[in-house]
């Protein structure tokens, strides 16, 4: 159980409060989120997957690749692969999905190289899980679940549905 000291604001800085506006500090616990309830809807994926299984995919050459991604920040470990077809050609615009939203406007798409990544807290003390869902119409879903440890490349093959 984590505790937190914190103030917080009043509706009326002038009265009882400290010369700052900020009522007097008040004792917060801090409790882990319940799990999500079982029944809570998510894309149903063609293929599972797990991280032993990760596609064997090379990356392109040196020459047909676009700007480089930057390193993650300090305290991030980098999720990231390449989506090729079944003959290893790359496929730009494959949603990445994380968690059980589906697609959204602004989710993560590979790039033209089949490249995507997300940067991820590293984890500390407690140890997240994620699930990631790869879609693209006209193609097979595939899923993946793991719990990272580091950074971490995960390649997918998606073949047509």
């Amino acid at each position: 159980m984590n505790v937190a000291t914190v103030a917080t604001p009043t509706a009326n800085p002038n009265v009882g409060s400290t010369p700052t506006g900020l009522s007097v500090p008040v004792t917060v616990v801090l409790t882990e989120p319940p799990p999500t309830p079982e029944g809570t809807p998510a894309p149903k994926p063609s293929v599972a997957v797990d991280t032993a299984s990760s596609a064997s995919v090379s990356p392109p050459s040196p020459a047909a690749a676009a700007t480089a991604t930057p390193s993650p920040q300090p305290g991030l470990w980098r999720v990231e692969g390449y989506v090729v077809d079944e003959s290893g050609n790359p496929l730009k615009s494959v949603c990445v999905v994380v968690g059980p939203h589906g697609c959204q406007k602004f989710s993560p798409h590979t790039d033209d190289r089949g490249h995507y990544f997300l940067d991820v807290a590293a984890a500390t003390d407690v140890k997240t899980s994620f699930d990631f869902y790869f879609e693209m119409p006209g193609r097979d879903t595939v899923w993946w679940h793991f719990t990272p440890d580091g950074p971490i490349e995960f390649n997918v093959v998606l073949k047509p549905s």
